[in-house]
């Protein structure tokens, strides 16, 4: 019986067991199972469970029944939106089917794949999430079912939240989690390994983490009831380093989010620690740096954090002797102890955020650097700190302005005190809004320092100073230094030259002492230009300053814009783009709007300057000249160096800056110049003494007044003058110049007015004049004054067209610019082997030449005139000249004693005697010495001899060596006037008649100055043999006429070289006739093609 009952009663358990199984595989039973999830997981909330798939089996992990769901995603509903935040591709439990049948589901074992749960707050602050919303008032948490999990696997599990409310995004990553799940009493205890990654971490200030692999040890506690989980003993490793994690997280009462009280603790690496700790504004400075070192860490998060609310988060970090290297291996720092606290405050926000240096101290070979600081509001970041001691200057430069400036060597002390908003760092920029400057007060004091300014190209070596730090106020003292090979002294007050220099501030004042060896004016304006820097989005749109058109505006080419001075220089040598000042002592003043240049002295060209100076530097001025007044002294001035310096155009390469010589600032400028020198070296050996002027400079308008001098040869000269400028070139100008002397030399006097328009010696070769076949050739030679006329008009088209001229224009008194009247006045006079009294001289200087208005003397005891003009443009070996003379009452043997002296084979003093009248009309050309050359010398001479006596004339003597030397010896005419052409060292005498004691005379032929000769004389034989000689000489002393004879004999008078016998050929009547219409012909000739002007009166 009781065997048929345990029979009946398995069997009854078999099939109570087979239905059951039957219930759950089939579709009524996964449809059961399902709607038990949907609702677990959906009650009471806005949760939606998208359908999924359910499967039973029991032979996968036979005895065991596993239970699958595939696809499970649950979707927020909340504010009318669908956001899924929960997705499993795959979850399988291991089910107990002995529980089962006992109603019981006992789960042992759990493996979860593909799971991505996500949580969103937008820019409202609304979430979306696990939580859903719930619906209707809160019930007690119900204490779940006891549950022991031996192994609780996720694969793949991705969490991923972004909070627009805060901007802020968090996303991690598990590749596998295996954890130990046991519930009991509404307490559940987890304990397990997990490994992943941090993904990504972001904030306002920036992303803090990103691609970092994590892996934790997890122990963990949830107790359901008080809705609170707790985190002991979890230890997870970060960058390599272990983090010891432990706290609390509560669900928040009453309102979205969760209480937490978390607390991490461990080492991570400096620069990760950096980064998180420091502001956005400051991320910049650790750009590319690199740390072997970790710091000590201690994090809390404590408070309600929600989705509009954040917790209080402390982040305390410590370091010891710890390394910072960045790729510039100028910058780094070898050993640094600091000790931080990171806090965002009660307002939990960016503006709540500080920083707290307690101690922060860098060590290095030079000493130790010892800061304390509080940074707060890190989207304005202001900064209240002190840094004090002494450090090595590559360590300065790698916490102050990194990339501005690259220290090499030399060592800082330093005691500052900063207080206020943080400034960008290089290479960004604030939004452009008003905020109170950086506040910064104390000393530094730098001893050999050497370093650079890359973006200035700037190299400062062996800087020795002493700052006084005052906010913007900088004191420099006892400055000392070399800045691109300039070295310099100096002590000086400076304001926002930080800020001028980095372009943050459009003006600096600088004042002050400064003393430099070799300063380069366009160097030095070229390292304090303003920087071209890339436009930034937060920059605010700029309107281009005009740029004014005119080039007048020469301030700002020696200052740059913005820059104010009020500074005592002092520098051994000014060396400006076209010209050097020496001994430069000068006070400088500069306001923005004016340069004032006071108590300026120095040396320029070989001269002491003194003076002032002043321009406006407003470049809304269109119009803006110097003003100056400047006196000058020169010991001593080579003329041709002094010319050649001050008239040649500056040389400037394409690229160079514009900058204006001094010779263009003089001429741009208005003011007084008053000069004094010594002496003046000419180039013909006479030098000028004491030569003193003044200059008025108005507009366009130059004014000489005055200018004295004296000459080494005894003269004292006066002079005045104008001149107009035009584009800071002089193009026009008027002299007057007034001379006198005790004792003049003509030709020194011409070679002193030469000297003020020096050619080069390449110029006086070209002028060689060409070689003659012939010297009688006349009639195929062009006449001087033809070729000089042509000369000019050649010159003249060339310059008309654009085309170089053959010799380039020495000086203004050359080029046409300077036009000019000469007055000189001598007591006493000497030309060669001229002598005279009583010398005046006007003459008009204009281009190429100079006309003589009127010049006279007396000499040979009578009275010389001339008028006409000289080429002064044909070089300094040719002095084409034309004149027309006029001699009164000449004593013609000092005129023939003056021409024996200047070399001419004529007459000698003894020889001749009388008085002569004479007009000519004469063309020259005057040699490098101002003497006439012979042999270009062309004239027309009318003459009127009276008194003419000949005594022991060799010519005559040979003539009639026939007669008694009674006779001839001393022979006496009557008047003469004849007509006269010299031709090129020879005299044309067509027809001269004389009436003479001895005979009629009638005389033609050529006579060479040379002494050859080529004459006819004719002559009574008959009166020169038997004449009355004593008769005849009375009534030619009374002035009574002397019976002419009909009939001439001719004598023919040849002489082939100088110095030799005349040959004499009498009975040459028919060869004279020849000999007369050839002379006559050619006379005519030479009147036609030279256009000599017969017209000339005495």
């Amino acid at each position: 019986m009781l065997r048929r009952l345990l029979l009946a009663g398995f069997l009854l358990l078999l099939l109570v067991s087979g239905l059951a199984l039957w219930l759950l595989g089939s579709d009524y039973g996964r449809r059961h199972l399902e709607q038990r999830i949907r609702q677990r997981l959906t009650h009471d909330s806005e949760l939606v469970l998208a359908p999924f798939e359910v499967h039973l089996s029991l032979w996968q992990d036979f005895p065991h029944l596993t239970a699958s769901l595939h696809h499970l995603s649950l979707l927020d509903t909340a504010y009318r939106q669908r956001v899924p935040v929960l997705s499993v591709g795959r979850a399988d439990a291991r089910l107990a089917l002995a529980g089962l049948l006992r109603g019981r589901v006992q789960i042992s074992r759990l493996t979860i794949r593909e799971v991505e749960f996500r949580e969103q707050v937008d820019a409202h602050g609304r979430s979306w999430g696990l939580h859903g919303k719930k619906r209707g008032p809160r019930r007690g948490a119900p204490t779940p079912p006891d549950l022991t999990l031996d192994s609780l696997i996720v694969r793949n599990f991705r969490f991923r939240s972004r909070n627009e409310y805060a901007r802020s995004a968090f996303g991690a990553s598990v590749r596998v989690a295996r954890l130990a799940v046991r519930l009991r009493g509404g307490v559940l205890q987890a304990t397990g390994t997990l490994a992943g990654a941090l993904d990504y971490l972001r904030n306002p200030g920036g992303t803090l983490f990103e691609r970092e692999p994590v892996w934790a040890g997890v122990r963990y506690q949830y107790a359901f009831r008080a809705r609170q989980g707790t985190i002991y003993r979890t230890r997870a490793t970060l960058n390599g380093d272990t983090i010891r994690i432990r706290g609390t997280h509560t669900a928040g009462p009453g309102q979205p989010g969760t209480l937490l009280n978390l607390a991490f603790a461990g080492t991570q690496p400096l620069t990760e620690v950096l980064r998180a700790a420091l502001p956005q504004a400051v991320q910049p400075y650790l750009a590319g740096a690199k740390s072997p070192s970790k710091a000590h860490i201690r994090y809390t998060i404590r408070g309600l954090s929600g989705p509009t609310v954040s917790p209080h988060n402390v982040l305390t970090f410590g370091l010891r002797g710890a390394r910072l290297i960045w790729p510039d291996p100028a910058r780094r720092i070898t050993h640094w102890d600091l000790l931080g606290t990171y806090d965002n405050g009660p307002g939990r926000s960016p503006q709540t955020t500080s920083l707290t240096l307690n101690h922060c101290r860098i060590t290095s070979s030079a000493g130790r650097l010892d800061a304390t600081l509080l940074l707060l509001d890190f989207t304005r970041p202001f900064v209240n700190a002190r840094v004090r001691g002494r450090t090595e200057l590559g360590q300065l430069a790698a916490l102050v302005s990194p990339g501005v400036w690259r220290a090499r060597r030399g060592t800082a002390e330093l005691d500052v005190r900063l207080r206020g908003l943080l400034p960008p760092a290089p290479g960004r920029r604030m939004a452009r809004r008003p905020q109170k400057k950086l506040s910064v007060r104390g000393t530094v004091t730098l001893r050999d320092a050497s370093f650079v300014i890359p973006d200035r190209g700037a190299d400062m070596a062996e800087l020795n100073v002493r700052v006084g730090l005052r906010d913007s106020v900088w004191r420099l003292s006892n400055a000392s230094g070399v800045l691109d090979q300039m070295r310099f002294r100096a002590s000086a007050t400076t304001v926002n030259l930080f800020d001028y220099l980095t372009d943050q501030h459009p003006t600096t004042r600088i004042s002050g002492d400064f003393a430099v060896e070799d300063l380069r004016v366009a160097r030095l304006r070229e390292l304090l230009r303003p920087i071209a820097r890339p436009k930034l989005p937060l920059d605010a749109p700029r309107r281009p300053r005009p740029v004014p058109a005119s080039v007048a505006n020469l301030g700002s080419n020696l200052i740059p814009k913005g820059m104010q001075l009020n500074v005592h220089l002092r520098c051994r040598r000014l060396l400006l783009p076209t010209d050097t000042l020496t001994d430069l002592a000068v006070r400088v003043r500069h306001d923005g709007r004016n340069v004032q240049l006071t108590h300026l002295a120095g040396a320029l060209w070989g001269g002491r300057v003194r003076g002032t100076a002043t321009w406006p530097t407003d470049t809304a001025n269109r119009v803006a000249t110097i003003n100056f007044q400047l006196g000058v002294h020169f010991d001593t001035i080579n003329y041709r160096r002094f010319l050649g310096r001050i008239s040649r155009p500056a040389q400037r390469s394409a690229k160079a800056p514009a900058a204006p010589a001094l010779r263009e600032l003089l001429l741009a400028a208005n003011g007084h110049l008053t000069c004094d020198v010594t002496t003046v070296q000419l180039p013909d050996g006479e030098d000028l003494r004491n030569l003193r002027l003044e200059l008025t400079k108005t507009g366009s308008t130059v004014q000489l007044p005055m200018l004295r001098f004296a000459t080494t040869r005894g003269g004292t000269g006066f002079a005045t003058a104008s001149a107009r400028v035009a584009d800071n070139r002089l193009v026009a100008a008027e002299a007057s110049l007034d001379l006198r002397y005790h004792t003049l030399d003509v030709q020194k006097l011409l070679q002193l007015l030469a000297s003020f328009n020096p050619t080069t010696a390449k110029d006086d070769e070209d002028e060689a004049p060409p070689a003659r076949a012939d010297s009688t050739a006349v009639a195929s030679a062009l006449p001087l004054d033809r070729a000089a006329r042509r000369a000019a008009r050649a010159a003249r088209r060339a310059q008309l067209n654009g085309l170089p001229a053959r010799k380039p224009d020495g000086t203004i008194i050359s080029n046409g610019i300077l036009t000019a009247v000469l007055r000189v006045q001598a007591d006493n006079v000497r030309y060669a082997a001229l002598t005279g009294r009583q010398f005046r001289l006007v003459s008009h200087l204009s281009k190429g030449e100079a006309r003589l208005d009127d010049c006279s003397l007396d000499a040979f005891e009578g009275r010389l005139t001339l008028r006409g003009r000289m080429i002064t443009n044909a070089g300094r070996q040719h002095h084409p000249l034309y004149v027309q003379l006029q001699l009164q009452d000449i004593q013609l043997p000092l005129l023939f004693g003056a021409a024996t002296s200047m070399g001419l084979n004529v007459l000698g003093a003894n020889n001749v005697r009388g008085t002569l009248r004479c007009a000519a009309d004469v063309r020259t050309d005057l040699d490098a010495t101002f003497l006439p050359v012979f042999d270009e010398t062309l004239g027309y001479l009318k003459t009127d001899i009276r008194g003419l006596e000949l005594l022991d004339v060799e010519a005559l003597a040979q003539a009639l060596k026939f007669m008694k030397a009674e006779r001839t010896g001393h022979l006496f005419f009557e008047p003469v006037s004849s007509e006269f052409i010299l031709n090129r060292g020879q005299l044309l005498i067509p027809d001269l008649d004389l009436n003479s004691n001895l005979s009629n005379l009638q005389v033609s032929g050529r006579y060479f100055l040379d002494g050859r000769a080529d004459l006819y004389v004719g002559l009574n034989p008959m009166q020169a043999l038997f004449g009355n000689n004593d008769k005849r000489i009375e009534r030619i002393r009374n002035n009574q006429l002397v019976r002419r004879a009909s009939r001439l004999t001719y004598l023919g008078l040849s002489r082939p070289a100088p110095g030799v016998k005349y040959k004499v050929r009498p009975f040459q009547r028919d060869e004279q006739r020849r000999q007369q219409i050839e002379l006559r012909q050619q006379y005519r000739r030479l009147l036609f093609t030279q256009r000599l002007d017969t017209t000339v009166k005495w």
